[in-house]
């Protein structure tokens, strides 16, 4: 059985994801919520960090950039979504070339929103049982030839 995918939503203004927050409770998936990119490094320190993370572009201790950094180093993989609220196409490709998954602005319709979400956590569900079947690699200069 698949793992229950979950999302961590990291605001650092009051309410600045609130209607995403809405949204996202009518999908089939868990919700929780970071003020900082300290409380987001917490979640996705963890030893199981969230499937998908949406993110403001600025927070107050940092960026989307730091965000995105925090999540290359999950013990997991992770999809970051960037929740803007502006449309910006130069800002959106370097977004998708720094490793964002997705850049949305909202308000979005409810099949978006879902399209959005299965997507994301499939792929990170995927990528989470493709890492989980590798073998384990040596550690740096170690041959992984045995004799």
């Amino acid at each position: 059985m698949k793992e229950k995918p979950n999302a961590l939503l990291v605001e650092s203004r009051s309410k600045a994801l609130g209607g995403l927050r809405l949204a996202l409770q009518e999908q089939p998936i868990d919700i929780s919520i970071a003020r900082s990119c300290a409380e987001a490094a917490v979640a996705l320190g963890s030893e199981c960090p969230p499937h998908i993370v949406f993110s403001e572009i600025e927070l107050s201790d940092g960026t989307w950039a730091d965000v995105l950094a925090l999540a290359a180093k999950a013990a997991a993989p992770v999809n970051v979504i960037l929740v803007a609220s502006f449309a910006d196409v130069s800002f959106y490709v370097q977004a998708i070339e720094r490793g964002a998954f997705d850049y949305i602005v909202p308000p979005l319709s409810e099949p978006e929103l879902f399209h959005i979400v299965r997507t994301a956590a499939e792929n990170a569900l995927r990528r989470r049982e493709h890492a989980m079947a590798l073998p384990p690699t040596p550690p740096h200069g170690a041959s992984a030839r045995s004799f």
